[in-house]
């Protein structure tokens, strides 16, 4: 991304989720962005403006869905993490090692990801998920996850710089979509699907 940031001289705002619905619009998007990094397009007060996908953590996201998808203009915008698509991560190697992703096993000790529905995912690398086309055996949600999981990895797991840490990957598949995202709330795979979606595009290639 190329926007520049504009500095927030505001303390940061926490809400829970409980107390969210009472908030009014403007607090609401401020707790929502203040909560986790959010990418978006200057020019624009809308998050997914202009095409350009934005990373929304899933405790922002709810937030976000309430007030359409538009934050306040002036907000501290972060760009100092990592969120690639999945169509990124078929195509490129980011700065991970040479062929981690044609040598890690999907389902692996190294992934942590145990589910194979339909054994679809069996012997298959995180490179072959990612070139999977289609959704039999819920191989969308699976490209989602390999993306979100090869940007944790690219960054050392960093929990202030990741759009999903490993262990929330590992949640997401493991479950094939059923997790809670943050406390008190409980997504389907509908929902985690919707999310992907919002966040990166379609993943049914």
């Amino acid at each position: 991304m190329n926007d520049k940031t504009t500095p927030s001289s505001n303390p940061p705002e926490t809400v829970t989720p409980q107390a969210a619905s009472g908030l009014s619009r403007r607090r609401l998007v401020r707790a929502g962005l203040t909560a986790a990094p959010v990418v978006a397009a200057l020019h624009s007060n809308t998050v997914l403006a202009g095409g350009d996908h934005s990373c929304i953590r899933p405790s922002s996201f709810s937030s976000l869905k309430l007030a359409n998808m538009k934050v306040s203009r002036g907000r501290e915008i972060r760009a100092d993490f990592e969120c690639k698509s999945h169509g990124y991560w078929k195509n490129n190697q980011g700065n991970l090692t040479a062929d981690y992703k044609k040598k890690t096993r999907f389902l692996s000790s190294e992934t942590g990801f145990k589910a194979n529905p339909g054994n679809g995912f069996k012997n298959k690398s995180l490179q072959d998920v990612l070139e999977m086309r289609g959704n039999a055996n819920n191989a969308a949600l699976a490209r989602h996850v390999v993306a979100a999981f090869l940007s944790a990895k690219a960054v050392g797991n960093s929990p202030d710089r990741v759009l999903l840490t490993v262990a929330q990957c590992q949640a997401i598949w493991n479950g094939q979509g059923n997790w809670s995202p943050f406390a008190g709330a409980n997504w389907t795979l509908n929902d985690t699907m919707n999310y992907f979606d919002k966040v990166f595009g379609s993943a049914f290639l």
